[in-house]
């Protein structure tokens, strides 16, 4: 890779690293260690609080509700690396719709007839690591006592640990997988309120990929997965038994090693390499965790004549508004599924509107928070991503807590969000169901592909995705 290329790759690293849609800074090996208990003080404070999960949460009084929210603010970082990023106004602007939506709940019969106390709290991208996650989930746990936490950025392995050591509620809207054996092993703690199980969703996404003919013609197919227990379950379960089923004789696995920025490029370049020498022509990524858009800087992937795999995980609006960073010729023939409108496509490369009559939560939550003066400096879906998934954590919490006995316990927490079963309309998601065993909402996903000749009104460069298929339900 020669200089200004390798600079480049360098920025880009950098630039994904810190994006609320992708990942945080210098994150640790893995995305959450299942089950393991909280270190340090996070430990301290659930010995401090007490009980298990039949017993009474904290942060709960006859009359509030204590709530964090913590949001990635990426500051200028995004502005001084001079990439085209998604303006969603940044923090000061996401707060105060998170706010004007918690007025809005507390003035509507509050959360079960108690009121939220609100306490947000930036998450600085550039400070992420290991201390800086747990001394959040101190603020919150210790010194706030909040009975849930609705969160975004949250990539660092420890982080979730420290919630559920405190016996908080994760409202988690990171873009990052937990299978249902991860749920099982945090239950009743941990909920993805605008994902999909991950295990369910890879089952779907590789008969997407069969359906849309990205298979026919493979000479084999290399599958690039983070070196995560949840990722390496199900490549081993999942993945090679599909391929081995539709007669796909050659391929390999390549766990990414995304401990820091140095590895997550080492290990994806040679991945790239190794499906080159072993005459693999199809990539298929699963997982996120930045892989994709690092994997296509390497000059690896100007060697490398493949079919890439694609899918919200791996910020799809990234590669439509830089394509100067990436080997621009890799996204013909992406193909994959999607389950994020706000992510998925641009404003003007699909005919959905906005906001949607299908889902009113999405008309509700831009009604308040346009009304507070809260909205992104433009008025279009991807704009408001961030701040509508807050306001989507805050009605669903409002939705089970208005269904939970008076008495909250983690566990009463948990049986008033599997009542709701579809009752309850997403606002950042085109489907979800919260039955029996759901921890992960999202049922509903779409197919996407790269079409290379659209042109979108804000870009002069061509290129966007395209819906394949319209909603389809998440076979089990």
């Amino acid at each position: 890779m020669n200089s200004s290329r390798l600079t480049m790759f360098r920025s880009v690293v950098a630039l994904l690293a810190c994006a609320a849609l992708i990942a945080g800074c210098s994150g640790s090996k893995g995305s959450s260690n299942s089950g393991q208990g909280g270190s340090g003080a996070g430990a301290g404070a659930a010995n401090a609080a007490g009980g298990g999960a039949d017993q009474a949460s904290p942060g709960v009084t006859a009359d509030t509700v204590n709530v964090g929210y913590l949001v990635v603010d990426i500051g200028e970082l995004s502005k001084n690396l001079g990439f085209k990023n998604i303006e969603d106004g940044g923090f000061d602007v996401t707060s105060k719709g998170i706010q004007a939506v918690v007025n809005y709940v507390n003035t509507n019969g509050g959360v079960g007839g108690r009121k939220i106390n609100p306490i947000i709290k930036p998450y600085l991208g550039q400070n992420d690591a290991p201390d800086y996650a747990e001394a959040q989930c101190r603020a919150f746990t210790q010194d706030s006592q909040v009975f849930a936490i609705a969160m975004d950025g949250q990539f660092q392995n420890n982080a979730r640990p420290c919630y559920k050591s405190a016996r908080a509620i994760m409202l988690d809207q990171t873009y990052v997988p937990h299978d249902q054996q991860e749920f099982n092993e945090y239950s009743p703690y941990l909920w993805s309120t605008s994902l999909p199980n991950f295990d369910t969703f890879v089952k779907n996404l590789l008969v997407t990929l069969k359906n849309s003919g990205w298979f026919d013609g493979a000479q084999g197919v290399a599958v690039l997965a983070p070196d995560t227990e949840v990722s390496r379950r199900v490549s081993t379960s999942i993945v090679a038994p599909y391929l081995q089923s539709i007669g796909v004789t050659k391929s390999a696995n390549y766990f990414i090693d995304i401990s820091n920025i140095g590895t997550l490029g080492a290990t994806s370049s040679a991945a790239l390499t190794g499906a080159k020498n072993k005459g693999l022509d199809r990539v298929l990524t699963i997982g996120g965790e930045r892989i994709l858009a690092v994997a296509l800087s390497s000059s690896e992937a100007q060697d490398l004549k493949a079919r890439y795999s694609i899918t919200s995980y791996d910020n799809p609006a990234f590669f439509v508004d830089n394509p100067g960073t990436i080997v621009p010729e890799a996204r013909v023939g992406m193909a994959g599924l999607g389950f994020s409108p706000s992510s998925d496509m641009r404003a003007d490369s699909s005919t959905e509107p906005f906001p949607d009559p299908a889902r009113p939560n999405e008309g509700l939550c831009k009604q308040i928070i346009d009304g507070a003066g809260a909205a992104p400096p433009e008025g279009k879906r991807e704009n408001y991503r961030v701040v509508m998934q807050f306001c989507d954590a805050t009605l669903l919490l409002k939705s089970a807590l208005d269904k939970a006995p008076k008495d909250l316990t983690p566990n009463a927490f948990k049986n008033a969000m599997w009542s709701l079963g579809s009752s309850y309309t997403s606002a950042v998601a085109y489907g979800t169901n919260w039955s029996t065993g759901q921890y992960a909402g999202v049922t509903t996903v779409k197919g996407l592909y790269w079409d290379n000749s659209c042109t979108l009104s804000d870009r002069t460069d061509k290129g966007c995705f395209r819906f394949g298929t319209g909603d389809q339900p998440l076979v089990p």
